[in-house]
């Protein structure tokens, strides 16, 4: 009974002690808060009332002498509120790459991108993000780096939510580093001249400071010296009129700060198009003029401030551009749209760069003109891929189709876009059925191209033929591979068609080969006549000009309201970061190099789906 007796006595005191621990020793929540500094990462703690050294060494699984280490401050005891950062270790951050896959898209992160412009891109969270990828370095995000993307989170968060998130963080670093820098968020229109001047640097220290290989952007984190107690920040209102005179003199290597028209002020657009060469009208830039109309028509119905339109036919002569330029009526231009051809951009672009008037080049593909008041609509080239990648990212089998004639230049393309990848090359001919002969080593003779479909690993056949009878040969004799299989029974590989968008100028192929094998194409520019916004731009195309709209007038609707609009507000974020897609073709803009020129890079892929659909991506 004694014994008994001890027994639940010990087994009281120990409740107690147990008790009495509970109480001693707090539930510290772990923070998932996590800063980079010096290219380390760092949980940053908010000290909670009753919460001691001890129990947040426990809660982050840490010693108090690493927490000491690395927070000076703390020696003297800890405060309520007070940030302290906690080393991370890769442990604490492991992740299921399976679930990953499962539940999030993966970005890989290209030149130029910030952590902002990826929130904007997929309008999610920046702490989203940031939970989501801890190994992730705000400051200096590293091109090919895959970021994970939680598909549950996009399209639900707004610019301002990812701006003050933004801001945030770097309030949360700025009360954490004490690494000898301060932290700041590039805002719209703020130059490395502007920035240098306002932190007190050469712009050669800025750029020692930090990375502006590929420009400055708008929400991108910089880093300057913190600031002492001897030295004042030199404060950019009183230097205001040092920042103008600079503004009038900009260097070759310097972008430019476009300053918003504000609603209550007039916005004066110059139009500057080849109506007419030699007295002949040029139908394209006239359904492109008309287009434009109709979206500075939906500007006004919209609210978006009174707008002067001035429209200058440059007749394809770049005396007549210049003679229109050197007019003083020229000189209250805003925004200027045009000229069409790059041989008579250059007197457009230095009027522009000395006045910070945006250009905006709506369908050439700059090649030497640089200049960072230019804005090219049609995309660039070396973008024009990238919505295939995951069409040529190993998991599928690919053939090259060659034929008799065929387009070197797509050849070229796709040649580069394979480099290092398995290909296997047939060329194309017909004598009374169709014949797939061997190009390269590693093709197999095959006396049916069902034996190819056969194969279990999805296909993409990639046809080079340029020719139309060849090109409705080759799908006719795919398609009709994939019937014969389905009608025996047998496994057909799930195979795609890769084509090129100069097919549209076929006239005798029957689309329903397009569907059936799955054809993809990547074009500047789709619109799909069955969605809302392009069917009611055709109806009122149609009755303001009894005609059907081509793709310049839809390409003048979309320069009308991505600039008409822009020159409001965004045109002092330079346009960046954001996608624009007024009828159903995006735009997303990005500069070349600091001083270069801003151009869209997004293409257009087009997919003709088995179910008789056509999706873009």
């Amino acid at each position: 009974m004694r014994f008994i007796q001890l027994f639940i006595t010990a087994g009281f005191i120990l409740s107690t002690l147990t008790s009495l621990g509970v109480e001693l020793m707090p539930d510290v929540k772990r923070s998932t808060t996590i800063v980079f500094v010096n290219g380390k990462k760092y949980f940053v703690h908010t000290v909670k009332k009753g919460e001691t050294l001890y129990s947040i060494s426990k809660a982050y699984e840490t010693s108090e002498e690493i927490i000491k280490q690395h927070n000076p401050s703390t020696t003297d005891g800890l405060k309520i509120d007070q940030a302290i950062k906690i080393p991370v270790s890769e442990k604490q951050i492991a992740s299921n790459e399976k679930k990953r896959k499962k539940d999030f898209v993966s970005h890989k992160i290209k030149a130029g991108e910030t952590l902002y412009s990826i929130a904007r891109t997929y309008n999610i969270s920046v702490t989203t993000l940031r939970e989501d990828n801890p190994s992730l370095n705000p400051q200096s995000l590293t091109i090919g780096q895959t970021l994970w993307v939680r598909r549950t989170d996009m399209n639900t968060s707004s610019e301002e939510e990812a701006q003050a998130e933004i801001a945030e963080y770097t309030e949360t670093l700025n009360q954490t580093a004490n690494d000898g820098y301060k932290y700041y968020v590039v805002q719209p229109g703020e130059t490395i001249y502007s920035l240098s001047r306002k932190y007190g640097l050469t712009e050669a220290e800025f750029a020692e400071l930090n990375d502006i290989s590929n420009g400055l952007k708008a929400g991108a984190m910089i880093r300057v010296p913190a600031p002492k107690d001897s030295v004042e920040l030199i404060d950019l209102a009183a230097d205001e009129q040092a920042k103008d005179a600079a503004s009038e003199a900009h260097s070759a290597d310097e972008n430019i700060v476009f300053r918003a028209i504000e609603p209550t002020d007039e916005l004066n657009i110059a139009l500057m198009l080849p109506m007419n060469i030699n007295s002949r009208p040029n139908a394209s830039y006239v359904e492109f003029y008309q287009g434009f109309l109709l979206g500075l028509e939906k500007l006004k119905e919209q609210g978006n401030g009174n707008i002067r339109l001035s429209v200058y036919n440059t007749q394809h002569n770049a005396l007549k551009v210049k003679e229109i330029v050197d007019n003083a009526d020229f000189a209250k231009t805003n925004l200027i749209v045009g000229p069409v051809y790059e041989d008579e951009l250059q007197p457009v672009v230095d009027f522009a760069f000395k006045n910070s008037v945006p250009v905006v080049s709506p369908l050439a593909n700059i090649t030497a003109v640089k200049s960072p008041a230019l804005f090219q609509l049609s995309p660039d080239q070396a973008c024009k891929y990238d919505k295939i990648a995951d069409l040529i990212d190993g998991t599928r089998d690919i053939y090259m189709i060659y034929a008799s004639t065929y387009d070197k230049e797509f050849e070229q393309e796709m040649q580069e876009q394979l480099q290092g990848k398995s290909v296997t090359a047939y060329t194309y001919s017909f004598n009374q059925k169709s014949i797939f002969t061997p190009k390269t080593d590693n093709a197999q003779s095959i006396e049916e191209i069902s034996e190819v479909l056969k194969n279990e690993r999805p296909a993409l056949f990639i046809v080079l033929a340029n020719n139309e009878t060849d090109v409705d040969r080759i799908l006719g004799t795919l398609a009709s591979a994939k019937v014969s299989l389905t009608e025996r029974s047998e496994s057909c590989s799930d195979y795609m068609v890769l084509g090129t968008s100069r097919w549209g100028r076929f006239n005798n192929i029957d689309q329903t080969s397009y569907f059936n094998n799955n054809v993809v194409m990547v074009s500047t520019y789709h619109a799909k006549r069955d969605s809302i916004l392009v069917r009611e731009f055709d109806s009122r195309y149609i009755e303001s000009f009894k005609m059907l709209p081509s793709l310049y007038a839809y390409r003048g609707y979309d320069t009308a309201m991505i600039f008409g609009l822009g020159m409001r507000s965004e045109i002092e974020y330079n346009m960046l970061d954001k996608i624009y897609m007024p009828l159903q073709t995006g735009y997303k803009f990005f500069q070349t190099e600091v001083g270069g020129k801003y151009i869209n890079r997004e293409w257009v892929r087009i997919n003709y789906n088995s179910n008789y659909t056509i999706t873009l991506k």
